[in-house]
């Protein structure tokens, strides 16, 4: 750069220098030469002062290229900052997912596994069942009543043969099911937690306890001969009619035996056994019902106190599943209620078509002896 200024100084120098002393040389000096040392000087000076400039452009530029460079190494170096943060805070998010965790925030409720295994192996009532279910018992009170099968043989004889049929299985089956008398005492139902049908005697105590309570004694069948009359024809017509009233009491009796009676088979009871609790009031035997799996559900919470020491330990998240579990229950047990409030209904609509019935039959009567 300095040997640029130099030289730049030295041809203005020479110019001045010729221009000053022109008048002098122009008498005594070839003006031809002296011309071409002016245009060689101008040339060199241009030449010059063109290098100067392309070096400074140059400069300028490796100034820029170098800036340029500068920058991107800044927004390569921003760019690893954001993402070692991004990074950081990743593993600061994974770190507390662990230690929730861990810290058991998404621990199942402490009866899932035993809900679980519960319904799995529950079933459907009459499904798998070990012996009569109510709707098995309702459709032997039927033949009963019609005098069908071997149930219904002293129908068919009647008379002496229905009291005997009734007094012989009263002794037959006395203290069957815990009970003096079995056959006229609803209890062998309604306070059986799993009514076992699979033993013969207490079924047979069912089914003469439903036909004691539904159809006592009923009629001798009407005969081929008796069903050309109109006064046969009449009786079968009535017997339809009380059939018909007679079935509501049945549709009762077959929903409480279905939810007693042995369902979901040898796995049902395997977990029974294990579900239970030492506070748990009965006796849970090789046959479970419906009624009694849903009664293991309820008791292994409120009434166990193993439950309100295991709530207590839980995280929030499992005390909410825990609630959840206890609300589904509910709704089940609210479903089993309403399934018997529609029966309920049909037996209050056959009561009161009953009531009607005889209303009418004391009107007709007392108009006929006011004639």
């Amino acid at each position: 750069m300095k040997a640029i200024i130099k030289s730049l100084l030295f041809a203005g120098t020479a110019l001045v220098s010729l221009s000053a002393g022109s008048d002098a040389f122009a008498s005594g000096c070839n003006c031809g030469t002296v011309r071409n040392i002016v245009q060689r000087a101008q040339e060199n000076i241009n030449t010059h002062t063109t290098d100067v400039g392309n070096q400074i452009a140059q400069t300028i530029l490796k100034g820029v290229a170098q800036l340029s460079a500068y920058q991107n190494r800044a927004i390569e170096a921003n760019s690893r900052t954001q993402e070692a943060a991004q990074l950081s805070e990743t593993i600061r998010e994974r770190q507390k997912a662990r230690a929730a965790a861990e810290g058991g925030r998404y621990d199942p409720a402490t009866s899932a596994c035993l809900d679980l295994s519960g319904i799995f192996t529950m079933g459907k009532a009459g499904q798998g069942a070990a012996g009569y279910g109510g709707n098995d018992v309702a459709n032997a009170s039927r033949n009963w009543s019609y005098g069908n099968e071997d149930i219904g043989k002293p129908v068919m004889e009647g008379g002496l043969a229905v009291a005997n049929a009734i007094v012989s299985d009263r002794d037959a089956l006395r203290n069957v099911g815990g009970l003096a008398d079995p056959t006229s005492d609803v209890r062998l139902l309604t306070d059986a937690i799993t009514l076992d049908t699979s033993d013969g005697d207490i079924s047979k105590a069912y089914v003469r306890m439903i036909n004691n309570m539904v159809d006592p004694i009923p009629p001798k069948p009407i005969t081929q001969v008796e069903l050309k009359t109109p006064a046969g024809r009449a009786q079968v017509a009535a017997r339809q009619v009380d059939a018909t009233r007679r079935s509501a009491a049945h549709a009762v009796y077959s929903y409480l035996g279905d939810i007693a009676a042995p369902t979901g088979g040898q796995q049902l009871a395997e977990w029974a056994k294990k579900a239970v609790t030492e506070s748990y009031p009965f006796e849970v035997g090789d046959h479970v019902s419906e009624l009694q799996a849903v009664d293991i559900f309820v008791r292994s919470r409120f009434a166990n106190p193993e439950w309100h020491q295991e709530l207590a330990g839980m995280s929030p998240e499992a005390v909410q599943r825990e609630q959840l579990l206890a609300q589904a229950l509910n709704l089940h047990v609210d479903w089993m209620r309403f399934n018997l409030e529609r029966r309920q209904a049909a037996a209050i609509a056959a009561l009161l078509s009953n009531s009607l019935d005889e209303r009418d039959s004391r009107t007709t009567i007392t108009t006929a002896n006011a004639q």
